[in-house]
């Protein structure tokens, strides 16, 4: 007999809070921005992550463990100015309403 969404998805959290005690974790939510989402699918693609989280609470722990004089180049960083021109505004616009690539 096929599972209806409501089982499944209370099978998910089930699976889900087992996960998070095994590892003695704490479920949080954070904002994602879109440009961090694509940042953190793009890690996920390339390592094989199973969970964007893995990667991103990784990051900051090794980063919390790392010495002042190392960590206070990732404190201190400033987003690099980017300018979207007209041309690539169009695209942008087209690849959200159709999901294709322009050429």
């Amino acid at each position: 007999m096929a599972k209806d969404d409501a089982q499944i998805q209370r099978d998910k959290r089930t699976k889900e809070k087992e996960a998070l005690a095994r590892i003695g974790a704490t479920k949080r939510t954070i904002i994602v921005t879109p440009a961090l989402e694509h940042a953190l699918n793009i890690l996920d693609s390339r390592h094989s992550f199973e969970e964007w989280q893995e990667t991103f609470s990784t990051f900051l722990i090794n980063l919390a463990a790392a010495p002042t004089e190392e960590s206070a180049r990732f404190a201190t960083m400033s987003r690099p100015a980017f300018e979207v021109s007209e041309k690539q505004s169009r695209q942008l616009e087209e690849f959200s309403k159709t999901g294709i690539e322009p050429a």
